[in-house]
C-alpha cells in the first residue's frame, strides 16, 4: 500500500507515523529517568529501559529499534559502573588507601558517564525531530537483535 505526502510516495513497510518519533526518543531519556531515580545502582537504569522495551514490544520496529539500541548503549556502560561502584565499597568497608589506577579508573569512568549523557540527549533530541540516529558498533547489534514482524498497527520491513 502507498501513501501520498506531498511529492514523496511512502509504502506502509517504511511509513513512521510523527508519534512514533516522540516513542522511539523516550526510549533513550529512560536511561536518564533511571539515573535520577538510583544513581548509585547501574541496573536500574538499564531496567528502566528493559521496562520501556517491553511495553513497547507492539510498537513499530522503528520504535522497538531504538528501544534496542538504547538498552545495548546501557549494557555498554554497565559493567564499568558496576566495578566503580564494586571497588568503591570495597574501599570504603575495608578502609584501604585508593591507589593512583583507582582514581584513574574512576576519572574514565565519570567521562564514559558524561559522553553517555551527553549523546543520550542528543540521540533523543534528534530522533524526536524524525531523524534515525545509528550509533556505531551499537547499530549493527540493533539491527540482528530487532525483528522485523507485523504488528497490530502496520506491516514492518
Amino acid at each position: 500500500m502507498e501513501y501520498t505526502e506531498g511529492n514523496l510516495k511512502t509504502t506502509q513497510e517504511t511509513l513512521v507515523y510523527p508519534h512514533e518519533y516522540e516513542q522511539a526518543g523516550n526510549a533513550y531519556l529512560m536511561a536518564i529517568v533511571g539515573l535520577i531515580a538510583g544513581l548509585p545502582l547501574p541496573i536500574v537504569n538499564f531496567t528502566a529501559s528493559v521496562i520501556y522495551y517491553l511495553s513497547n514490544l507492539k510498537s513499530s520496529y522503528f520504535v522497538r529499534w531504538h528501544c534496542i539500541q538504547a538498552m545495548i548503549a546501557q549494557l555498554v556502560v554497565m559493567p564499568f559502573n558496576s566495578i566503580a561502584i564494586g571497588w568503591t565499597i570495597r574501599l570504603m568497608i575495608t578502609e584501604d588507601d585508593p591507589t593512583w589506577f583507582f582514581g584513574f579508573y574512576i576519572f574514565g569512568v565519570i567521562l564514559l558517564n558524561i559522553c553517555e549523557f551527553i549523546a543520550v540527549m542528543i540521540t533523543a533530541s534528534k530522533v524526536k525531530k524524525g531523524e534515525n540516529v545509528r550509533w556505531a558498533i551499537i547499530a549493527g547489534i540493533t539491527d540482528a537483535l530487532c525483528s522485523k514482524k507485523k504488528t497490530e498497527n502496520n506491516y514492518i520491513a
